[in-house]
């Protein structure tokens, strides 16, 4: 994001923008996960799939997803050792789990700062503030530009930010699906 010279405004981008990238960095973990679950499982990159193919390969291992809330798992029961495939499962059905729930919890905080950044008074008041604060006239076209840029990132990461919640919450509908649990 770039700078308007208005702290109080630089400071509301500045937040939105690292709450989007938190929200891109979840997000990637989370296709980075059901990528490599898919490679663990030798199957597509489909939960449910990658699921049972796990169970059908390690038939002698009691392989379950629990779900607690918001918190899912992969449940190994067995009394032996088990191959370190499947260990590698449930560490990444963790991070499965804590990225989804990290990009959902974001997502309503990020959501109504963009709602208020994007509103039209809010933009008109934004440009008042730059005006104000700066009294240079070529300052005053650069930094409502940058304020422009700003506001157009802000819309798309908006967009994107649905799209991100919209996958985390399809991640969670499947494995709770998967599981058992009532969602």
């Amino acid at each position: 994001m770039k700078h308007v010279n208005v702290p109080s405004i630089d400071n509301q981008f500045a937040e939105i923008g690292n709450l989007y990238n938190d929200q891109v960095e979840h997000h990637e973990t989370m296709t980075q996960c059901i990528i490599r679950l898919a490679n663990i499982s030798a199957s597509s990159p489909d939960l449910t799939t990658c699921i049972q193919r796990l169970k059908e390969n390690y038939r002698d291992y009691d392989v379950k997803v629990l779900m607690e809330g918001y918190n899912f798992s992969l449940l190994v029961k067995t009394e032996k050792e088990f191959p370190e495939d499947l260990k590698q499962a449930q560490e990444i059905m963790k991070n499965l789990s804590r990225a989804s729930k990290l990009l959902i919890s974001n997502q309503t905080r990020l959501g109504e700062m963009m709602f208020t950044v994007l509103q039209l008074q809010n933009k008109v008041d934004m440009k008042i503030s730059i005006t104000e604060a700066n009294t240079v006239y070529l300052d005053q076209v650069r930094l409502k530009e940058n304020l422009e840029e700003n506001l157009q990132k802000t819309d798309k990461a908006r967009q994107l930010s649905k799209e991100y919640e919209e996958d985390a919450n399809k991640v969670i509908r499947e494995l709770a699906k998967i599981s058992g649990a009532a969602f």
